[in-house]
Order: structure tokens, then sequence, then C-alpha cells
């Protein structure tokens, strides 16, 4: 099984995963990064940090970048399932 490295990238930094992870294959590999990066941007917001992850880098042992996910690609499809109700909310009286 291939280890596969994700490094969080940031505005300002890139946090350097040092221990890597076993994935079946890289589609595993980055369907893997695309859920920690859902839950990075989800622990930021919800603690009131500035500092969202704007990706994660997924390289090989020798360090080669094979994919990179990115917070815009994974944030849509949360979005899909809370998407606000087209009408505006109505004052009860």
């Amino acid at each position: 099984m291939p280890t596969y490295y994700f490094h969080i990238k940031h505005a300002a930094r890139v946090i350097i995963d040092p221990e890597g992870g076993g994935h079946e294959d890289l589609e595993a590999a980055k369907q893997e990064a695309q859920e920690s990066l859902r839950e990075l941007v989800a622990q930021a917001v919800l603690s009131n940090r500035p500092d969202i992850p704007l990706a994660i880098v997924v390289c090989n042992v020798d360090g080669e970048v094979l994919a990179s996910v990115a917070t815009d690609s994974a944030i849509p499809q949360i979005a899909r399932q809370v998407e606000p109700s087209s009408e505006s909310p109505k004052d009860g009286t």
C-alpha cells in the first residue's frame, strides 16, 4: 500500500505531514484529503480562527506533488447540502 503525505497549505505557511499514511491508490488518498480538509475548515470556522486552510497537497515518499485538493473544491459539496431557502423569513405579523 503506497504512503501519501498530506501537507496543509495556509496563506502564509505550509504544515508538513511527517508521517504520511497508507492508501490503496491516489484516488483514495485524494478522497481522504478532501474529507480531512472539510474537517479542518469546519474546525477553523467554529473556533473563529482567521487562518483557514487553503488546500491539502498530496505528495509521495519522494516529496513529489501528486495532487492538490483546494478548499473551494471541497466546500461547495457542503454548501449544496445546506442550501438556504429562496424565500425570505416571515416576521410572523
